[in-house]
């Protein structure tokens, strides 16, 4: 236990080190100018205050299907909640060095605890962190989401940052978004020269913005009696990535993250803009990820082609999936480590259709409209949405079930304020029927695949600058 105490801290100290001592250095050299008494004043002067006021409200009824269950659909979540967020961005002292702080609050207005389900909403808290045992059931509270310090250097081309913060390698590393962001524990690097874009992030510990503190990496479920047993503990996770942007719009991706005594991911993109039908948006993408246990066997991976373009109020998406996760998961899992919510991983591919859409051997097809109402009279602000996804073909990993189904239908209308004292505040209903097709056959027949669901979620964001 204690050589893992001190490798933790050891990677923490690591992290801060190599963070911070170059700023220190460049700034005890500005230090030394004319310019001295000047410099600092930038931390405050440049800095920004900002927040926001929140509310969602989610109706979520899930069919009770399969061998002696009635086959209606019956609540499975019902709950309104609020938060507010405050964050503070300081500016570069000495063009160097800086900070950024920020948390949010949670609040439960109304929770239904008649239907008998655990309210896992992720809205409000779950509890104080992944794996502790937690039994679902939302909390209200506050919770820190950012604590970081903030580095640039060669007139901003390469920043860093280090502490509680955010980070994004593409392709390999993410967050998990409520109206806040999760929350690393570790550093970034980034470089900006010319059409290359190079990054490297490490951390020991993450939380997801439905739970209030960090906690360390795991090869195991959150549900699991230890998931933290020394069998399942992943001390560290890391990624690099780098893109190259040509003149001519094309831009290639490529990354590598790990997880240590688990997992190798992999990432590849190529995406390219055609002057064609308004600007034709195109990407070829494939993720990929290799265990060290059975949880799947050989590489497992995910491709995706990807289309969007614009005519006149029109907003187009059509886009496709093709999955492979042979092993005992049966399911791709875009993220470095096991358990949802104990790290997250940065795949573009989100359809807002209940599915992940990622058993073995699925595929999977997406098409959505988007239309703004602004030449409409008296609807400046409006805009409304329809899409469907279809999957097929999907099976359990050993392939004993095969020929797995579903579908899902999508409803949207958004209102922005356009003037006032609430401009910029966002109104958003957002319907899916989501259908699966072996409702006969129980929930979960398929690991990733749970029964068909009416899903209703309302939002109001409200933003704000005080600085």
């Amino acid at each position: 236990m204690e050589k893992v105490i001190f490798k933790r801290a050891a990677l923490s100290a690591a992290v801060v080190a190599a963070l911070v001592a170059p700023g220190m250095a460049l700034a005890a050299q500005d230090m030394m100018s004319p310019e001295y008494g000047k410099s600092y004043e930038a931390f405050a002067d440049e800095a920004k205050l900002t927040g926001g006021l929140f509310y969602f409200q989610r109706e979520r009824d899930r069919k009770q299907a399969g061998p002696g269950q009635d086959g209606k659909y019956h609540s499975n979540l019902s709950h309104t909640t609020t938060q507010a967020a405050l964050n503070f961005n300081s500016g570069y002292a000495w063009d160097v060095v800086g900070i950024d702080v920020g948390g949010f609050g949670a609040y439960d207005l109304a929770v239904d605890e008649s239907n008998g389900v655990n309210e896992e909403n992720e809205f409000s808290f779950w509890g104080d962190k992944w794996g502790s045992g937690g039994d679902g059931v939302p909390e209200n509270g506050f919770s820190l989401s950012t604590a970081a310090l903030k580095l640039k250097f060669f007139d901003g081309a390469v920043t860093a940052k280090g502490g509680f913060t955010q980070l994004y390698v593409p392709g390999i590393l993410g967050v998990n978004w409520s109206y806040q962001p999760g929350t690393y524990r570790g550093g970034q690097i980034e470089g900006n020269f010319g059409g290359l874009y190079l990054t490297y992030a490490i951390a020991d510990e993450y939380k997801a913005p439905w739970f209030k503190n960090t906690a360390g990496f795991s090869k195991s479920s959150p549900y699991a009696n230890d998931p933290f047993t020394d069998a399942n503990k992943i001390d560290y996770i890391h990624g690099l990535a780098a893109r190259y942007t040509f003149e001519n719009g094309t831009a290639v991706t490529g990354g590598f993250g790990q997880s240590e005594g688990y997992m190798d991911s992999y990432h590849f993109k190529l995406a390219h803009k055609f002057d064609v039908l308004g600007g034709l948006n195109t990407s070829y993408q494939f993720y990929g990820s290799d265990t060290d246990n059975s949880d799947y066997d050989g590489l497992a991976w995910q491709q995706a082609l990807t289309a969007s373009w614009n005519y006149a109020q029109y907003g187009f998406r059509l886009e496709g999936l093709w999955t492979k996760a042979e092993g005992d998961l049966g399911n791709y899992l875009p993220r470095l480590t096991r358990g949802y919510g104990n790290s997250q991983g940065a795949n573009e591919i989100w359809w807002d259709s209940r599915s992940d859409w990622n058993h073995n051997d699925e595929k999977a097809l997406f098409f959505g409209v988007t239309r703004t109402l602004d030449d409409l009279v008296g609807a400046p602000g409006w805009s409304t949405g329809i899409s469907g996804a279809y999957g097929w073909d999907a099976n359990n990993g050993d392939s004993s079930l095969e020929g797995g189904k579903e579908w899902a239908a999508n409803f949207d209308v958004m209102y922005t304020v356009q003037d006032g004292k609430l401009k910029g505040t966002l109104f958003k209903l957002h319907y899916t029927d989501y259908n699966n097709e072996q409702d006969d056959k129980g929930s979960w027949y398929y690991p990733n695949m749970f029964s068909s669901e009416h899903d209703v979620k309302f939002h109001i964001i409200m933003p704000f600058t005080l600085l």
